[in-house]
């Protein structure tokens, strides 16, 4: 087998591969072999026929047969042979026997991963929030806890700024992705939560049961719900009733009730706790996300089109399982730059990792079962079984190296600490 490889524009390569005489010859027999065994015409028993009908009958598509059987197996030891790390699945561009001497030869274009040499990372530099937790951060958490164990009464009053509001709610107006539904029954609107939109908790503050309008809401770009996150969406509004809701009081007899504490003031501390171990996780996240971005910058290897498509094949496939009308090429289009990031940060991680010395040792998958043993109750042997059966072994070891190399860029780095920024709803 001769392979050339011929480089193209960008990361694309033009493989053409010709295989011998013999080669052909020898998968050509063996084919028209097994169709002859398998054959019966009038006037010959099964397996009997003339070789020389077997080909006047069969011998297109037994040679379109062979042609296909031939690049599907000689393909991989192609791009072996000639150490090429493609990265998507090739384009047949010409295909066909050779007229002289026999023969078969093809060309294949193919994308490869981009050459990587060293992958830069001097020069780091982290900005987080100081970790700090307020007493009335506590206090925000224990009114939200204390609205979790509430109870809701109706009134019949107009809405005040702390009620909740239920109403039936129409679309008049949303973007495809946004809702597929048309009608949304029953929806209970919290007046006093600040993460219910603007609109709602300004437009429906007076409203009472009966009341009628429509409501124009600009979701925010940081929405929590990234669905609508920067959508315009135009309801019909009609309110059904107004709630109000009654808090108990925040003593030891509630603390009891949570069943977190035994004492009020020992519920606090142990909020207090979790609210800081809340901005330790996001402090490593910022410092993680921040570091992803400078090497990202930092190392603007081209990326393999083939790997991007695929990307967004798959968030397209995912937005199409959660929602009837989704704009496919809308999707593609917000998702592209995140799918380019997504990708170099993969390829730029694994050539770290290897750069460094950075490795996953067999104790670490170990670890990283018995923690989700431990998640699901289940035996060592249990979480085996279920991860190889889900393929995630595998995953469970990417996700580790990453780790590992976000580790060692974060210690390289020089954080900054600033003081934490407060935002008003």
């Amino acid at each position: 087998m001769k392979v050339e490889v011929k480089e193209l524009e960008g990361l694309m390569r033009e493989v053409t591969v010709n295989l011998p005489a013999e080669t052909v010859e020898s998968a050509l027999k063996n084919k028209f072999d097994e169709v002859r065994k398998d054959t019966q015409i009038d006037g010959y028993r099964k397996g009997k026929v003339p070789m020389d009908r077997i080909h006047s009958m069969f011998g297109d598509a037994v040679r379109a047969d062979v042609s296909e059987d031939l690049i599907r197996t000689t393909y991989p030891e192609a791009v072996k042979q000639e150490t090429l790390r493609v990265a998507s699945y090739p384009s047949i561009v010409k295909a066909g026997y050779n007229d002289d001497g026999g023969g078969f030869s093809y060309t294949a274009n193919v994308e490869v991963y981009p050459q990587v040499d060293n992958v830069v990372y001097d020069d780091l530099k982290v900005t987080v929030e100081e970790i700090e937790v307020k007493d009335s951060d506590v206090d925000e958490f224990v009114e939200g806890l204390l609205k979790r164990f509430s109870d809701l009464s109706p009134v019949e009053r107009e809405a005040q700024a702390t009620d909740v509001v239920v109403a039936d709610l129409i679309k008049l107006h949303a973007p495809s992705l946004v809702l597929t539904g048309g009608q949304f029954a029953g929806q209970e609107i919290d007046l006093g939560n600040p993460v219910t939109v603007r609109e709602f908790r300004e437009q429906l503050t007076g409203a009472k049961s009966g009341d009628e309008t429509e409501i124009e809401v600009n979701y925010p770009k940081d929405y929590p719900d990234a669905t609508f996150a920067g959508a315009t969406v135009k309801y019909h509004c009609q309110v059904k009733q107004v709630k109000e809701r009654i808090l108990p009081e925040f003593n030891d007899a509630f603390a009891k009730q949570t069943g977190q504490a035994e004492t009020a003031l020992e519920l606090r501390m142990q909020i207090r706790d979790e609210l800081k171990a809340r901005l330790v996780q996001d402090q490593s996240r910022s410092k993680k996300s921040q570091i992803i971005g400078q090497i990202g910058s930092k190392n603007e290897i081209p990326i393999p089109e083939g790997l991007v498509s695929e990307y967004l094949n798959n968030i397209v496939e995912d937005f199409k399982k959660r929602y009837e009308d989704t704009d496919e090429e809308e999707v593609r289009r917000s998702y592209h730059d995140v799918g380019i990031g997504t990708i170099r940060w993969n390829i730029l991680f694994n050539h770290l990792a290897v750069q460094e010395n950075i490795e996953v040792l067999p104790s670490d998958i170990e670890e990283r079962i018995k923690k989700f043993a431990d998640n699901y109750k289940m035996t060592m042997e249990q979480a085996k079984e279920a991860l190889n059966k889900s393929g995630s072994i595998a995953d469970i070891r990417d996700s580790i190296l990453e780790e590992k190399v976000l580790d060692f860029l974060v210690d390289k780095a020089k954080v900054t600490t600033q003081e934490k920024q407060t935002t008003k709803a």
